[in-house]
């Protein structure tokens, strides 16, 4: 339609091997993964970035509403919050580093998705009725439950327990809950009831009763930081636990073997192992971390 030569690029066996597999693991593991993250480090702006770069482009554009931008201060990338904050989509980036920040153009992280819309012009009758992008682009209608079954045939069911370890009933297999979930339990109690926490080793679910599931700090693996180095190795952020969580103020300490301790200005509810903690000064992305308990 646009009369653009373009070339299609197969990266699927790649694909299967860094994010779907891991991503099945994960899961097996009792862990809440965001494969998004890891497609963004490995294929996208890895394996695809560097096939471009092989062909002779100069710079990679990519749809994400967020900003990447040079310091010229420093000559440094740095990743900004985009303009629609309800698109926005930096969170995204927290595991990229300047090797790969130094070909990525986002050119619409500057305008809201309406603005987009209005540009789009004679490309209206396209995109008419395209609906929204998946969560999770190879797992169709969210149905990962049916997914993963199908995946692993690992999965069985198992007992449920209070944080007192008294039965209340059975799961139909851990890898189909998360931490903080509170439909789809099938058992009654005077009040509402939680996804505590999983213990796969023993197919296991904990559920407790909402205030049970606050904690005042998190622990976190496999930390980054956009410039590649932290502001210190103690240091005051807005931190966000998952990509649709608001900002919450932490104060962040660095361990060994790329670990931290995050401990919150207040009491959070439902951190899940697996999930990300990104941090930010400001509308600046700073890093990350994979949250481990």
């Amino acid at each position: 339609m646009l009369d653009m030569p373009h070339l299609i690029i197969d990266l699927s066996d790649s694909f299967e091997e860094k994010i779907i597999e891991p991503f099945c693991n994960a899961y097996l593991e009792g862990k809440t993964p965001n494969p998004c993250i890891e497609c963004n480090k490995l294929i996208k702006f890895g394996l695809l970035l560097q096939k471009c770069r092989s062909l002779g482009a100069k710079y990679m554009a990519t749809g994400h509403y967020c900003l990447v931008e040079k310091d010229d201060s420093n000559q440094t990338f740095k990743v900004r919050k985009g303009r629609d904050l309800l698109k926005e989509q930096s969170y995204f980036f927290w595991k990229l580093d300047q090797s790969q920040l130094m070909y990525i153009k986002t050119p619409i992280g500057s305008f809201t998705k309406e603005q987009i819309k209005d540009k789009s012009g004679n490309l209206q009758s396209l995109l008419e009725g395209k609906e929204e992008s998946q969560d999770i682009c190879f797992i169709a209608e969210d149905r990962y439950q049916d997914f993963l079954n199908k995946r692993t045939g690992k999965i069985k069911k198992g007992r449920i327990l209070n944080t007192k370890r008294e039965y209340l009933g059975d799961h139909r297999g851990f890898p189909y809950y998360t931490i903080g979930q509170r439909r789809g339990l099938g058992i009654s109690h005077s009040r509402p009831l939680y996804v505590k926490k999983i213990i796969p080793e023993k197919n296991l679910i904990i559920v407790g009763e909402k205030e049970e599931l606050t904690q005042d700090n998190a622990y976190l693996e496999d930390i980054n930081f956009i410039s590649g180095k932290p502001p210190s190795k103690e240091f005051n952020a807005d931190v966000k636990i998952r990509y649709s969580s608001p900002d919450i103020r932490a104060k962040i300490v660095l361990g060994k073997d790329n670990t931290a301790i995050v401990y919150f200005s207040k009491k959070v509810s439902s951190i899940t192992p697996g999930q990300s903690a990104v941090f930010y000064d400001g509308d600046i992305l700073l890093g990350g971390g994979i949250i481990t308990g």
